[in-house]
């Protein structure tokens, strides 16, 4: 019979995987929504990167930081505070009547995503003591995830063509009130702070480099490299860089642990984590515009275009957990980041013309990359580090495929802007994003599984 313990921890996974649907879910979605942005807002490819980099750029600078506040002030009092400003900046992109306030609402929603996202695993860590009871709840999570992002390119579609582009956003408004709700009434309060510490000056600086770097990137296919706002932008970007190892570097209780780095398998993780988000992760908004202005595909039929690539990396991703637990990370690496390479260089033949069963299969590569490399890029990070440095080098991953999505969705779309039409532009990005996924296959090759260490 299933006792009291039983059922509170089968709650608290339901409400943590409600709230985690809504933030996993809006990432997913937003992509299909670009096309009908750009025409209500009236903007350009350059506004457009920026609705997607507002929230990418918050949610890879602060998330160390986001988990680091919940261990030392609570880990439910950080929760319940992301959720709520999650549900507030998605009230605001949903009301938003210009471009300058649709990305303020989508800064907040990152804000939000950055506490929410990395509590959520702290709490279930937290409540299921029991490694294997956690394993299964964190899997259960992880599926709830995956059905997000598969489930958001087609309900996205279907709201747009019927409501309009702000409906994507207000759909997750009760989904988040819902989970708020939930988090209250059956989530305990946790929290470590004599093993926290906060880094404020790393912080600034990262958000500052981060956000420098992307805007010079993206006036960059605007203007080029002779326009002074844009270079003097861009060495900026790179001295904040700079100055951020250094600070890091000789911090006691660094954000990033720039000296974790010095580990070869770890920094190749963390580099071929970059390429995930770089390529597959930051091509998809791009193949959106694609899809709709140029073969001309309703929002909605776009939204199941997608259905294969986002499907395939949430029905692989749990068995590329189970591949490395077997044979280790190096096999499903391999095979990832080969597909990736494979099914986003294949990109460079699309045209206006091009039927769904020559493009579909490129997308399915995209998904079944995606879904073999994010588990075992995770773990051959993990395993390279000492165990009790397990949960920030986890975190660290998870930092720089966003970080490189940030980046991707910038350098990319600088690309796509210096064409002469789009179509020509997506070939391009397609072929850089295609070299930088295929070195990160040539570094996983020429590095040796990691050694668990102690």
């Amino acid at each position: 019979m299933p006792t009291r313990r039983t059922f509170r921890g089968g709650a608290v996974l339901a409400v943590l995987a409600t709230v985690n649907f809504m933030a996993i879910i809006n990432i997913s979605i937003v992509n299909v929504a670009l096309p009908a942005m750009q025409t209500a807002l009236g903007t350009d490819l350059a506004g457009l990167q920026w609705v997607i980099n507002a929230f990418a750029i918050c949610l890879s600078a602060l998330t160390l930081t986001g988990g680091a506040l919940g261990d030392r002030y609570g880990r439910k009092r950080i929760f319940l505070l992301g959720v709520a400003l999650f549900i507030a900046g998605s009230v605001a992109c949903g009301l938003a009547d210009g471009l300058a306030t649709l990305i303020v609402g989508r800064v907040v929603q990152g804000l939000g995503a950055a506490m929410l996202i990395p509590g959520s695993l702290s709490i279930l860590a937290q409540t299921f003591t029991d490694p294997a009871e956690r394993a299964r709840r964190i899997g259960v999570w992880a599926a709830v995830s995956a059905v997000g992002l598969a489930a958001g390119p087609v309900i996205g579609g279907v709201l747009i063509d019927a409501y309009g582009w702000p409906a994507i956003f207000w759909v997750g408004v009760p989904i988040g009130v819902l989970g708020f709700v939930g988090v209250v009434l059956v989530v305990p309060e946790s929290s470590d702070p004599a093993h926290t510490s906060l880094d404020p000056v790393g912080q600034l600086l990262g958000v500052a480099a981060l956000a420098a770097l992307s805007y010079g990137l993206i006036r960059l296919g605007e203007t080029g490299l002779s326009d002074p706002l844009t270079s003097g932008t861009l060495a900026v970007s790179i001295l904040l860089l700079v100055v951020f190892v250094i600070v890091e570097w000789r911090s006691p209780a660094p954000m990033l642990p720039v000296r974790m780095f010095a580990d070869r398998h770890f920094m190749v993780m963390n580099a071929a984590s970059a390429a995930l988000g770089f390529a597959p992760y930051a091509i998809y908004a791009f193949l959106s515009l694609f899809m709709q202005q140029v073969q001309d595909l309703s929002a909605t039929e776009a939204g199941l275009a997608f259905l294969p690539m986002a499907a395939a990396t949430g029905v692989v991703a749990p068995y590329a957990g189970r591949l490395t637990g077997r044979y280790g990370p190096k096999p499903a690496l391999i095979a990832g980041y080969a597909m990736s390479t494979v099914g986003v260089s294949a990109l460079v033949f699309l045209d206006a013309d091009t039927p769904y069963w020559i493009a579909g299969p490129m997308y399915l590569l995209i998904g079944l990359g995606i879904g073999l490399s994010m588990t075992p890029t995770t773990t051959a990070a993990v395993t390279a580090v000492p165990r009790e440095r397990s949960g920030i080098a986890a975190a660290t991953v998870n930092t720089t495929r966003q970080t490189g999505m940030a980046l991707g969705v910038a350098m990319l779309g600088a690309i796509v802007a210096a064409a002469d039409d789009f179509q020509t532009g997506l070939h391009a990005a397609a072929l850089v994003a295609g070299v930088v996924s295929l070195l990160a296959l040539v570094l996983i090759l020429a590095t040796a599984s990691p050694r668990p260490t102690g």
